[in-house]
């Protein structure tokens, strides 16, 4: 026994100091809005592809029942196109990076960003997580969602044809290589697909001229185009020395379209110089979501995708030779778009290049045209500030797409509650960067309901009758945004709110401007005017004479009134000279009788005596333009 006690106080005296590692609680994140993220998580946009997504940032507040000094690790995870700000690594996982806090009350911040993914695809669901490690050895795992919205849900093209011309690349040969070609040809395709722009008129084979250089731009040579085109054409050649270019044919012939001179004025054909170090690059050509990362191995891998999208940018607009370009640089870079967007004018350098410090990278994503900016990165993206200043050559932008759209709440009504039966409504928005904020600011919910300040979404069990009228407020996560608010009614009992049946139906016209959808028709959206610009839209332009819309249900629908909103921008798309309803009685399309107002900047509405049909159609007689719609209503 005297044994037993000597070997145990021996061994309780070699832990003497040695505490066991206790619990910890788990770090705080927070939003710029001031949330708690851990249980919702967060939330990426992937906006249409092809250019540099907006980042979020985010709050970290160490446990406060830890012992210091804490480490976290973070890692985003699921895809390699998740990143972080630097210092951070790229891997084919997702985004790694350390935090570390000396005391309770230190805080860091870290961006969270995706690169965009090629193509349409759907929403995705990742991983944000969070490793913590205090002093004394204790650890906690924690983690949280990373929701991505994917803008792109149908592919998006250029509007034009591009024609694209390899005979000359005798040099080098760059381009005989498939997945080379086709990296460049994406480059290209890249910021067309952002120009809101329709053919020209057709350019003879032999009727454009351009010139392509030599090795140390020596040799040159006077090209001319093979083929008819009437959209861009693109002469290609690679080179050994001494760098990659683009530049616009200045030679005096421009686009015209109708037979008359297109606004700019625009050059007819462009060329691309590739060159690149043979003796310490690599050439990378992967298009590949996943493969993305690699171009971050600084100083070794020369991605052709992005070289190209860039030098192309200086055919495409950044050049002397646009002279819409001429007067932005002798303005300082003062664009009323640009300087709304980036909170200042940023002018070009002397290569009309958007300087690379940090002030000039784009504000949204942190990045820029060149290698350094807020992430790992070593693909050159396009960028929205990139686009705001091309359209300056007298390119035109295309609105509806979603990075150029402002915040806005859809949802224009709610539906009628029950009291003592469960409710459910998501208030829609679009535009801005959505990982919104909703609060109600004025008047009150229904007793028994209340707002997710994440989702938007109105839920509850209401308990009492009546009427309740409340403003909602919309926050997106842009910094520089003005909040957006709309007024509700919400009815708990009583009568019942007529239904839209038009948001059930499949939409369908005669034709559709290429830049244009018929989608627009029953979105559900209440336009602020007729020439709405902010909105999606039907046109018909160039098309003229008898057009119409329908909507089609897969039952038979009982109707007795429409509202029907017209589209008119003053100029290629005006009201109809006349038009009607009409229903498919199973055989043939039948008018429907009533009086057909055509007035601007409201809905026209007509009743008449029910009818029974899958399909209703708007029939339109053009006037002195083509016609459009932006929003059809039906009902019961």
């Amino acid at each position: 026994m005297k044994r037993l006690t000597v070997a145990l106080l021996l061994l309780s005296s070699l832990f003497v100091g040695v505490q066991p590692a206790h619990a910890l609680s788990a770090a705080q994140v927070v939003d710029m809005f001031g949330r708690t993220v851990n249980t919702y998580g967060v939330k990426l946009v992937d906006w249409e592809g092809y250019l540099a997504n907006p980042y979020i940032q985010l709050t970290v507040k160490p446990p406060q029942d830890a012992q210091f000094p804490v480490t976290i690790d973070l890692k985003a995870e699921g895809t390699s196109r998740l990143m972080m700000d630097l210092p951070s690594q790229l891997t084919a996982t997702g985004a790694t990076k350390t935090l570390t806090f000396a005391n309770a009350s230190e805080q860091k911040t870290f961006k969270l960003e995706i690169a965009s993914k090629r193509g349409a695809g759907q929403d995705e669901l990742h991983t944000l997580r969070l490793a913590i490690r205090d002093g004394s050895g204790a650890t906690l795992q924690q983690s949280m969602p990373i929701r991505v919205q994917q803008d792109e849900k149908t592919a998006l093209q250029p509007t034009i044809p591009i024609t694209f011309d390899y005979r000359y690349d005798t040099i080098t040969g760059y381009f005989n290589a498939p997945a080379f070609r086709t990296a460049a040809e994406e480059a290209v395709k890249d910021w067309f697909r952002f120009f809101d722009v329709a053919p020209f008129d057709t350019v003879a084979a032999g009727a454009e001229n351009n010139h392509l250089p030599g090795n140390d731009w020596q040799n040159e040579i006077t090209v001319t185009n093979n083929a008819a085109y009437n959209g861009m054409y693109v002469f290609f050649r690679g080179i050994q020395t001494p760098y990659s270019t683009g530049y616009p044919a200045a030679n005096g012939k421009y686009f015209t379209r109708g037979g008359q001179q297109v606004a700019g004025p625009m050059h007819r054909s462009t060329a691309m110089i590739f060159e690149y170090d043979e003796a310490n690059k690599q050439l990378f050509t992967s298009l590949a979501d996943e493969d993305w990362y690699k171009t971050d191995i600084a100083g070794s891998v020369l991605d052709v995708h992005g070289l190209v999208m860039h030098e192309y940018g200086h055919a495409v607009a950044y050049h002397s030779d646009w002279a819409g370009m001429r007067s932005y640089v002798a303005g300082g870079g003062n664009d009323p778009d640009v300087v709304a967007y980036q909170g200042r004018a940023v002018p070009l350098d002397s290569s009309y290049h958007i300087p690379g410090d940090q002030p000039n990278w784009d504000r949204l994503s942190g990045q820029s045209g060149g290698w350094t900016h807020l992430f790992p990165t070593r693909r050159w993206m396009l960028t929205k500030l990139a686009l705001l200043v091309a359209e300056n050559a007298g390119w035109k932008l295309n609105r509806n797409l979603t990075p150029f759209l402002a915040p806005s709440i859809v949802t224009t009504s709610l539906p009628q509650a029950t009291p003592g039966t469960a409710y459910q409504q998501t208030l829609a928005a679009k535009g801005g960067v959505p990982f919104y904020d909703w609060q109600v600011t004025s008047g009150s919910l229904p007793a028994g309901l209340s707002l997710d300040r994440f989702t938007g979404t109105i839920s509850g069990t209401p308990t009492t009758a009546g009427t309740s009228t409340f403003t909602v407020q919309l926050r997106d996560y842009d910094s520089r945004s003005t909040p957006v608010t709309r007024s509700f009614q919400l009815q708990v009992g009583g009568t019942t709110t007529p239904t839209n049946l038009a948001r059930t139906a499949t939409p369908s016209a005669s034709y559709t401007s290429p830049w244009e959808s018929i989608a627009a028709i029953n979105d559900g959206i209440d336009p602020p005017s007729s020439n709405d610009t902010v909105n999606r839209r039907w046109g018909t332009w160039p098309n003229t004479g008898a057009q119409w819309a329908e909507l089609t249900w897969p039952a038979a629908q009982t109707i007795r009134s429409a509202d029907v909103y017209f589209f008119d921008d003053n100029d290629g798309v005006r009201l109809p000279a006349s038009w009607k309803l009409q229903y498919w009685n199973g055989t043939a399309y039948v008018d429907v009788p009533g009086t057909y107002p055509t007035t601007l900047n409201a809905y026209n509405h007509v009743n008449f005596g029910p009818v029974s049909t899958t399909r209703l159609r708007v029939a339109l007689q053009s006037g002195q333009a083509s016609v459009g719609l932006l929003e059809v209503k039906a009902f019961a």
